[in-house]
């Protein structure tokens, strides 16, 4: 399951962010393995997503969020 994939106020671990041209930046974002992530709300028929991680809100557009591996969070 990728990062584009959940619905407003989901949360999910990140497994993994595919390498490509935004690895760096996501990593350096905070979005690497292990990290806890909730999707705030989406924007422009989804085409930007705000996702919290660490506490701070975050705008992706949805081709890199893409790139991201997760594992939804049960219990929700």
């Amino acid at each position: 399951m990728h990062l584009a994939e959940l619905q407003q106020g989901d949360t999910a671990t990140v497994l993994g962010v595919a390498q490509g041209e935004a690895y760096c930046q996501l990593c350096a974002l905070g979005l690497n393995a292990g990290a806890e992530v909730e999707l705030v709300r989406s924007l422009s028929r989804k085409s930007l997503l705000i996702i919290r991680v660490d506490g701070f809100d975050i705008a992706l557009r949805n081709e890199t969020a893409r790139t991201v591996k997760i594992r939804m969070e049960h219990g929700r």
